[in-house]
């Protein structure tokens, strides 16, 4: 496996990008969750995607058809036991150093999490309460990412706020989104339900489209009624990742490439910190 393969199996790309959206929105809220808060995150972060792609990996060890399931269960031992000590760490971290009001919200969204994860397992034969797997991720990791700043901001979100957050979670969908129409074929032979499986390849290209479109309109709405300011530049960056998402989507026969699709839509989220770059 070339080097950035290994970095992507070990989620190493997600956690960086969930440090990049955590970023933006700090800067954006112009708050400073504390140096706990990027630490933890990023352990976090990093437990719960290996810890799926283990539960994955082992679901399919007798006939594998993903690179990173093979690659998961052949260093299974080493994987288990680095999560092992990082789980201590972090649960350490979290409890001693992590505010204690942001704990708070912390441990109610872990109880969301868990309560979603449930009824999604018991409602997964039911089509009309099923929700796709995608919608969960948005949610977490849109929560996750921002819960820090938003708290340490003191919980108040004013109209600007909420048209960047609508924005960056129309990123989310379209960054699922896209990966799930390219894999469609391989879930769907893993009987993995997907976004794209669930929708079929016409409605997601539409669905991605349609968020793209609203995406451009609120960078619009922003620079009309709020000028050219510090909130005018985040819609910028975010645009700027909603159009290569959707280069991703009309160019299949460049990014199919080697995976480029899965890179470049990992790669997305790392123009969060570009935000680091914005006069406030």
């Amino acid at each position: 496996m070339k080097i950035y393969r290994h970095f992507h199996a070990l989620s190493f790309d997600i956690v960086l990008g969930a440090l990049a959206s955590s970023s933006l929105a700090a800067r954006m809220f112009k708050a400073n969750p504390g140096w706990a808060w990027w630490v933890t995150l990023g352990l976090t972060v990093w437990l719960l995607y290996m810890g799926d792609h283990v539960v994955d990996a082992w679901k399919h060890r007798k006939i594998s058809k993903r690179e990173l399931h093979r690659y998961i269960f052949g260093n299974r031992k080493t994987v288990l036991w680095a999560m092992g000590v990082i789980g201590i760490v972090d649960m350490s971290l979290i409890f001693n150093f992590l505010d204690n009001v942001l704990l708070k919200y912390a441990l109610i969204l872990a109880g969301v999490v868990l309560l979603f994860y449930a009824m999604r397992h018991l409602l997964r034969k039911n089509r009309a309460f099923f929700i796709p797997g995608e919608a969960f991720v948005l949610l977490l990791y849109m929560a996750g990412t921002w819960l820090g700043p938003f708290v340490s901001r003191g919980g108040e979100l004013q109209t600007p706020d909420a048209l960047i957050a609508i924005m960056f979670a129309g990123v989310l969908l379209m960054n699922l989104g896209v990966i799930s129409l390219y894999d469609i074929k391989l879930d769907s032979r893993l009987g993995i339900a997907s976004l794209a499986h669930t929708l079929g390849r016409k409605s997601i290209r539409n669905l991605l489209m349609t968020t793209g479109m609203v995406i451009y309109l609120l960078m619009i709405l922003q620079f009309l009624v709020f000028g050219l300011n510090s909130y005018s530049q985040f819609a910028l960056i975010i645009s700027g990742m909603a159009t290569i998402l959707l280069l991703v989507l009309f160019l299949p026969s460049f990014f199919r490439k080697n995976d480029y699709y899965r890179w470049t839509a990992d790669a997305v989220l790392y123009m969060g910190f570009l935000s680091l770059l914005v006069n406030l």
